[in-house]
């Protein structure tokens, strides 16, 4: 919740009500983040370190998934859609197919 993923700290927000509703939204941002990452995680492994540690968590490789595509939206849709993800729940990976021209 806080340095590397969303930044909890930066707020510095003092009243109870503002700072229990943003808690729970990041609850849910949290989860929304792990799902994609478990999903992601079972079509396209986390690679492992030498060490054999995984090179990111699961919450990590979702949430990095997700600002990927809210900060550079695909044209045209992906075969992974958080968005979608969220409203529908999985569906299968497919290779993205591009139109002909």
């Amino acid at each position: 919740m806080k340095t590397r993923g969303f930044n909890l700290e930066d707020t510095h927000m003092t009243n109870h009500e503002r700072v229990s509703k943003l808690v729970a939204v990041l609850a849910i941002a949290f989860c929304w983040a792990h799902k994609i990452g478990d999903w992601l995680h079972e079509a396209k492994p986390i690679r492992l370190k030498s060490h054999q540690r995984p090179a990111k968590s699961i919450f990590r490789y979702g949430f990095d998934q997700i600002r990927r595509y809210l900060v550079n939206p695909p044209v045209i849709r992906k075969a992974i859609d958080p968005i979608h993800f969220l409203a529908t729940g999985p569906t299968p990976i497919q290779p993205l197919r591009l139109p002909t021209v």
